[in-house]
């Protein structure tokens, strides 16, 4: 039932609502089902409904993001011997990007470093795969992510610290050792915008197959370090407790002054070269209002307010 459940919202996505790609994301039970999904695998091999009439058509989506990902088997959506779908619901070769996050500590069937590492070689065999990505972070346990990102919206932060991650995330220290969860899901969101965007497609190689991009098709998260942890809440508090206000610097010229307009006439005329000829020269007797006009009409980019 969730398989067809899953199709019938796409269908009614594409149907109802002109939607003309889809991306399926899915985490721990539903990740095994955004990577039947993507393989086109339909279980039991059928497409019938639950009433016996036939059902909704496969998902057919451009990317699938699966978070340590259960209750699926990998040799049958992906490789050599897969059982998915070859072509799409309009009898094109079907082509999908297909990314997954993994756990280091999970111990899950399906979500554990091995089953990371048997996906990882599966998709680099599968010619419907277009590009992939599989990444296991060390030390995380199964769900880190979404339980990550759900515990910041209610962790009863105050103001500061709301603001502090809100505009920076990770609690106020920024580093991927301690924001794993941020990692995920930036790495989620910009690998469904890089491959579901059909009208304006995203060109150059695919990161699978990009001899500049080794480090992202290696399987381990890499682990950048303390040595790049800032802690922002503590910048910005240096910063408060630093500041030392600078003194404005220039004069104050009010325009709709009738007694310094004579200094800003000076002050305007000092603006134009001493030596120019040109048909906007200012004259001794022009008023305030021409000797702006001249100067504007010599340089349209000329502005003092």
């Amino acid at each position: 039932r969730v398989s067809i459940d899953i199709r019938a919202a796409a269908s009614c996505l594409r149907e109802r609502y002109g939607v003309s790609s889809i991306t399926i994301w899915g985490t721990c039970y539903g990740g095994g089902r955004a990577l039947e999904a993507a393989s086109g695998y339909l279980p039991d091999g059928k497409i019938h409904d639950v009433d016996g009439r036939v059902g909704p058509p496969l998902v057919d989506p451009l990317a699938a993001i699966a978070w340590y990902p259960t209750r699926y088997d990998a040799t049958t959506l992906f490789g050599p011997k897969h059982k998915g779908s070859v072509r799409d619901a309009n009898g094109n070769t079907r082509k999908v990007a297909v990314m997954s996050v993994f756990a280091g500590n999970d111990i899950l069937p399906g979500a554990t470093p091995d089953d990371a590492a048997e996906l990882k070689s599966l998709l680099e065999k599968d010619n419907r795969v277009n590009d992939h990505m599989v990444k296991v972070f060390p030390g995380a346990g199964h769900g880190f992510a979404h339980i990550g990102l759900s515990a910041r919206q209610t962790g009863g932060a105050d103001t500061f610290g709301q603001f502090v991650d809100g505009e920076f995330g990770g609690a106020g220290q920024i580093s991927l050792d301690g924001g794993e969860a941020d990692v995920a899901c930036l790495l989620s969101t910009a690998w469904m915008e890089t491959y579901s965007r059909v009208f304006l497609p995203t060109t150059g190689p695919a990161v699978s197959k990009d001899d500049n991009e080794n480090e992202w098709q290696t399987l381990e998260m890499k682990d950048v370090g303390d040595k790049n942890r800032r802690n922002v809440r503590e910048e910005i508090e240096d910063a408060v407790e630093n500041f030392v206000e600078e003194p404005l610097g220039g004069r104050r010229i009010d325009q709709t002054d009738e007694s310094q307009k004579e200094e800003l006439a000076k002050i305007l005329i000092s603006m134009q070269d001493e030596n120019d000829s040109s048909p906007y020269t200012i004259e001794p007797d022009d008023d305030l209002n021409t000797i702006y006009a001249k100067l504007k009409a010599s340089d349209e980019n000329f502005q003092i307010f």
